[in-house]
């Protein structure tokens, strides 16, 4: 296997945080490669500066034990919790990947969060973000 599903993001990276590796079924699909290219865009748009995966992959075990949402998108390994690029404002980078939505057709969920932003690859025709808690569906205009 190679070290991950694009230069900047590793398999370890994905793995979820108990151990459990990223499933072979959801690199198969090619939700991993899809994940990666919005992770590598966001990552270019930001100067190429490293950006921190605080959450990727969960296994359910693991997205119960930290209280995760029931039916997230870690769990189904299309997630990425983002720790923005030093010496950025969180809200700076919220903004920064909100303006790179339209041109990421794959980035269908944004949410930003006190210390991260979350961004994800579900299977919708529609933008979903939100702030902190509850979602909200925005046109992806």
């Amino acid at each position: 296997m190679t070290a991950g599903p694009s230069q900047h993001l590793s398999w370890r990276e994905l793995a979820c945080r108990d151990g459990t590796a990223y499933p072979a079924a959801f690199i198969a699909d090619g939700r991993a490669v899809r994940l990666a290219a919005v992770f590598e865009a966001i990552r270019a748009s930001c100067g190429h500066l490293p950006i921190t995966i605080l959450s990727a992959y969960r296994s359910p075990a693991h997205n119960r034990k930290i209280g995760g949402a029931r039916h997230s998108q870690h769990v189904q390994g299309r997630a990425l919790d983002l720790r923005q690029p030093k010496g950025w404002a969180v809200a700076t980078f919220h903004q920064r990947i909100k303006d790179l939505a339209q041109a990421l057709p794959d980035l269908k969920g944004i949410g930003r969060y006190q210390t991260f932003v979350h961004v994800d690859v579900r299977p919708t025709d529609r933008l979903v973000a939100w702030n902190g808690g509850a979602a909200q569906k925005a046109a992806a205009a």
